[in-house]
């Protein structure tokens, strides 16, 4: 007897869709008016603060009060603020409704405000930060960070912008420009940059006096004028010195408000025979055969002796590969000098050996080939057919 075929089971699914379809319009539209437990409060609208005119090198202070279980809810810390104004600090604090105050020395989720405290954003300008010159009307931000107490996800953060402007009236008149800016500067060759101070209030004559700075190496001096002061700055690096300098050099007035001008020093500091940009050559060529001339016109390095007791010119000391083992046949090694610098020469080099590998080696310059001193340039060349 041959098996009895079952006939499929028909599932009567459309009135299920139907009805799933019907009740489930209803229950979208509900969930969508509930908003989501995680989310992002708006950030409020910004707080704003005019300062006013303030004379260059006095300090304002202004209080930001926020209310930030009113405006976005309980558990919000703040883990910091954001401030685009180099002259403007911040400072964080709790204040109750009686008025004191509990600052926050370290920003954690138990920091949030409690009920009847506002977060005090304490925004301190100190205007002698910025250069000796009158300005418009500069407005800067501040965003202060909110987070969840819950929560580390920086999305889950609120920005609350605060805005302040001010404008600086300053005394005095500093020129050509408020700034000591020795730029470059070698142990062989220092440098001297003068400045001309004057009063910069209607019939009211300065007098300057007592300039200092904090770094012994920077040297001040005063000279009187006719109706202005001329300030000599000398910065006398020492031997080994390298980095930046940066100072404040600080000259007394004798205006009644004991306004104290504050200039600000910088310089970097360079050995006295330096390549430029950087201590390295490196070519790319086919190292098989040598490079035409013309290859060499743009592979070079800037070499500058700053000490002018010194000869002008450079020697070549020495050409080594990684083994320390003579390579002067496969380079050629041409001088520049460079129109309006006496001290510099460009340092050509242009491949003429033969390899099939990569060479990397030194190139040393030097003032005396026995006694230096002596001037270290890396040397690579990578083999490529078709450079």
């Amino acid at each position: 007897m041959p098996p009895r075929m079952l006939a499929p089971r028909r599932t009567l699914l459309w009135p299920c869709l139907i009805a799933l379809a019907a009740c489930g319009r209803d229950s979208i539209e509900v969930a969508a008016a509930v908003p989501t437990q995680n989310a992002v409060p708006q950030s409020p609208p910004a707080l704003t603060h005019d300062f006013g005119s303030i004379p260059h090198g006095e300090v304002r202070m202004h209080d930001f009060v926020l209310d930030v279980r009113q405006q976005i809810g309980e558990g919000w810390y703040s883990p910091g603020t954001h401030v685009d104004c180099s002259c403007a600090r911040t400072e964080l604090w709790l204040r109750s409704k009686d008025g004191s105050e509990r600052q926050i020395a370290i920003y954690s989720p138990d920091t949030a405000p409690r009920d009847g405290e506002s977060l005090v954003i304490r925004t301190i300008l100190d205007t002698s930060k910025r250069e000796a010159v009158d300005t418009k009307d500069l407005d800067s931000r501040v965003l202060v960070v909110l987070q969840r107490t819950s929560s580390r996800d920086p999305q889950q953060r609120v920005m609350w912008p605060l805005q302040f402007r001010f404008r600086i009236d300053t005394p005095v008149r500093v020129r050509p420009v408020a700034t000591i800016d020795f730029e470059r500067v070698a142990p062989a060759k220092p440098r001297r940059i003068t400045l001309n101070l004057s009063s910069d209030l209607p019939e009211r004559a300065v007098a300057f006096r007592n300039p200092k700075c904090e770094d012994p190496r920077v040297q001040l001096a005063l000279e009187a004028q006719d109706g202005f002061t001329l300030l000599h700055a000398s910065l006398l690096p020492q031997p080994g010195d390298s980095g930046n300098l940066r100072a404040i050099v600080t000259v007394d007035t004798d205006l009644e408000s004991g306004y104290q001008l504050r200039i600000a020093a910088v310089a970097a500091f360079v050995p006295d025979m330096e390549a430029i940009p950087l201590p390295k050559l490196a070519i790319r060529a086919d190292l098989r055969q040598a490079q035409r001339d013309d290859k060499a016109g743009t592979q070079y390095v800037l070499a500058t002796d700053h000490d002018e007791s010194r000869p002008e010119d450079f020697l070549v000391a020495r050409i080594v590969d990684a083994n320390g083992k003579d390579a002067s046949a496969s380079w050629a090694i041409t001088f520049e000098p460079v129109v309006g610098e006496p001290r510099s020469r460009r340092v050509h080099a242009r491949w003429i050996g033969s390899t099939t590998t990569e060479f990397r080696g030194e190139l040393v310059l030097c003032k005396d080939v026995a006694r230096g001193p002596f001037l270290p340039i890396e040397l690579v060349a990578l083999h490529d057919k078709n450079p």
